[in-house]
């Protein structure tokens, strides 16, 4: 099943499952984009150029639950955009040469954070990571599911094969406050 841009942008917003779906469904349908990649961005190798792929996506994502999506703009021009700007960063934290691009990009501009605030954000995120994996695989399934994907306790307990859904809360609950302690965080 296809889904329009308005489907897709709904189901987003429902989190948990329908989500995910959504969010694979978006991969997939405009996965191509990567692939055209390979000749707009070409001194990038094919795990950069999938790097900036994902990254996009999580930035559409974050766009939508956001509610600060460009108006008047398709997904897959959004995410385009979004996806050559992520290349185009790559490649100039790989070079010390400017950017000479073999197709035009759009003179849209990344309305992402500043650069200082990205990575500010990447060190927490990096941090976070490792903290994450501190914490053992139940902890980190329950909190990917419910803090990322906007599972609820019952889609949770499906997923990871647990009976009980009150147990979900109390270990959810568990967790963070593991990870809190872990972050250094009161």
């Amino acid at each position: 099943m296809d889904l329009n841009d308005e489907q897709m942008i709904s189901e987003i917003r429902a989190g948990g499952s329908r989500q995910e779906y959504a969010i694979k469904r978006l991969y997939e349908h405009c996965f191509e984009i990567a692939r055209e990649g390979r000749i707009k961005f070409s001194k990038l190798d094919e795990d950069d150029l999938i790097s900036a792929y994902d990254n996009a996506i999580i930035v559409i994502r974050k766009q939508i639950l956001n509610n600060v999506l460009p108006d008047g703009i398709s997904l897959r021009n959004c995410l385009q955009q979004i996806f050559y700007n992520r290349c185009i960063d790559i490649f100039r934290s790989k070079s010390s040469n400017p950017v000479q691009l073999m197709g035009e990009v759009p003179d849209t501009t990344d309305e992402s954070q500043d650069l200082l605030s990205r990575w500010a954000d990447e060190e927490q995120v990096e941090k976070l990571k490792h903290k994450l994996l501190q914490l053992g695989k139940v902890c980190q399934q329950i909190l990917m599911y419910s803090e990322y994907l906007g599972y609820d306790a019952l889609e949770i307990a499906n997923a990871i094969g647990l009976k009980n859904v009150n147990s979900i809360e109390n270990k959810k609950y568990a967790c963070l406050q593991k990870l809190r302690e872990l972050m250094g965080v009161q």
